[in-house]
């Protein structure tokens, strides 16, 4: 049976430390409702009206808060980091946290960051090859000076958990997917939409194709797929929620600036409404028929505090009974009365 995770959106017009308030509440109540793993992405400067510029200290503080959920990266923009950094602090991290650090790591797409960090986007595959090689050796125990010094904390377990997140280039995805596989590494799919595909679903369904057979032998698979959803037993209560979200997201999109909500929605393959629906449209999802992970977000939608525990109790106790891709889907716990409230 897949496992169920949640990607968090700290995207509120709200001081940074009442979101980081939140996203501790938000993490309490995933552990409480049986989710598997929770998510934090890695935004700099704003970029995407986001607070997360230091994910791993962020999940540092939940993983003091929970005791079970899994705390991931989705994704830590590498190429913008020294690896050696990362490495000492995701296994500082994944020690303080009793083995729970899920490492998702990524290229990024926001010129402004590569900027600011005196990086060339130009560049960016290569760089990203490169960075990503220098954090397998540095996790597996490479010697790091002519001391013969390595890592610590140790980076075995890490290097266990660590997900490449492929780019979203239909040009570039497939080989990203293959080099993933051939490292080990766990492949993470962003949401499907088409902004540049008009065949989202089907190329991750050939993307975790090409992974899947490039794996080692022996290796077991993990595959990671994102998806938008936003349950809610009325439909045009659910589009009203989001609307502003649509809004504030086409302020800084340029493809999708001047788009009616509904069409936005569309091409944004973002799934409303009854859970039911929903499930129906996930279960005939091709690419999620071989996922060890599926990742819900409740993007493009901005929830505040009480709107957000309702989409991730709803998630848990509507949704996922419902889906059957990959085999069944056992209900989670009941949640806390003030949850289901």
């Amino acid at each position: 049976m897949p496992r169920l995770g949640f990607l968090l959106h700290l995207d509120r017009d709200l001081s940074p430390a009442e979101s980081y308030r939140h996203a501790i509440e938000l993490f309490q109540l995933a552990e409480e409702l049986g989710y598997d793993s929770g998510w934090v992405i890695q935004r700099h400067f704003r970029q995407g009206k986001e607070h997360v510029s230091a994910p791993l200290v962020l999940l540092a503080a939940i993983a003091q808060h929970t005791s079970r959920i899994r705390l991931g990266t989705g994704v830590l923009v590498l190429p913008l980091e020294d690896p050696l950094v990362v490495a000492e602090q995701a296994t500082t991290l994944d020690a303080l946290s009793g083995g729970r650090l899920e490492l998702g790591v990524g290229s990024g797409p926001f010129p402004g960051a590569w900027e600011a960090f005196g990086k060339d986007l130009a560049d960016r595959h290569r760089l990203w090859d490169a960075s990503v090689a220098r954090l397998h050796e540095i996790l597996e125990g490479k010697a790091l000076n002519s001391l013969g010094e390595v890592l610590h904390p140790p980076g075995a377990g890490v290097r266990d958990r660590l997900w490449q997140a492929t780019t979203s280039d239909p040009r570039l995805a497939h080989a990203a997917a293959i080099a993933a596989a051939r490292a080990g590494d766990g492949l993470q799919l962003s949401r499907a939409t088409s902004w540049r595909s008009s065949s989202p679903f089907a190329d991750q369904a050939s993307w975790i194709s090409a992974y899947l057979a490039a794996l080692p032998a022996g290796t077991p698979p993990r595959i990671q797929v994102s998806r938008a959803v936003y349950p809610h037993p009325s439909p045009s209560a659910a589009l009203e929620a989001v609307t502003p979200g649509v809004r504030r997201w086409q302020s800084w999109q340029a493809s999708a600036a001047g788009l009616p909500v509904p069409e936005y929605l569309a091409k944004d393959h973002a799934l409303l409404g009854p859970a039911a629906g929903i499930a129906a449209a996930l279960n005939a999802d091709p690419a999620l028929r071989h996922v060890t992970d599926l990742l819900v977000s409740f993007v493009p939608g901005v929830p505040d505090l009480a709107e957000h525990r309702r989409l991730l109790t709803s998630t848990a106790r509507d949704l996922a009974p419902l889906l059957t891709f990959g085999g069944s889907w056992a209900s989670p716990s009941s949640p806390p009365e003030e949850a289901a409230a």
